[in-house]
């Protein structure tokens, strides 16, 4: 029952993710062409703000779809490591160490001076994250006078209460199938 039930959901991954992302190398030279066609009729004469407007709109469809197909090869190439047993390699351990040696922080500029020792540096990092994030106390308006309408003890309960399998399976034949609707 559970191998049927994830083949479902297989099958449906496939469909959303057709739906959502398609081909993204496809969306990514359909976009070119369109940035090319762009830029030619621009050599030729001045473009509208409409047609600069297209431009810049292309360029971020370019920047999302660029970032989603590397997002998805990443992920490729981590389902093949993981499948061809690397992950217990020495090549992934040195993978994994040169990784933390290159995103370890060693020293910071700190007022115009360097700072190495390894205290200090937390220190700094700790006081910048705090002046960023701490915050400041100011006067926060008060509500006493007004009066908000209250649910009543029913509605509460019928809110909190745990949803039943029943109820699920009823929404569920209720509502379409994905990507219908």
């Amino acid at each position: 029952m559970l191998k049927e039930k994830l083949k479902a959901v297989k099958a449906r991954l496939k469909v959303w993710n057709k739906e959502q992302f398609g081909d993204t190398q496809k969306k990514i030279q359909c976009i070119e062409r369109e940035q090319k066609k762009l830029q030619a009729e621009g050599d030729e004469r001045k473009l509208s703000n409409d047609e600069l407007l297209t431009w810049k709109k292309l360029q971020e469809e370019l920047w999302i779809a660029a970032q989603s197909h590397e997002s998805l090869l990443r992920q490729k190439a981590r389902s093949r490591w993981i499948k061809e047993r690397n992950c217990s390699s020495s090549l992934f351990n040195r993978v994994v160490n040169e990784n933390r040696n290159f995103n370890t922080l060693r020293d910071m500029l700190v007022d115009s001076a360097w700072i190495d020792e390894i205290g200090r540096v937390k220190e700094e990092i700790c006081s910048i994250f705090k002046n960023i994030f701490e915050e400041v106390d100011w006067v926060r308006p008060k509500l006493d006078e007004v009066r908000f309408r209250a649910i009543g003890h029913h509605n509460n309960v019928r809110l909190t209460e745990r949803i039943s399998e029943k109820e699920v399976k009823e929404v569920d034949a209720i509502l379409p199938p994905k990507g219908i609707g």
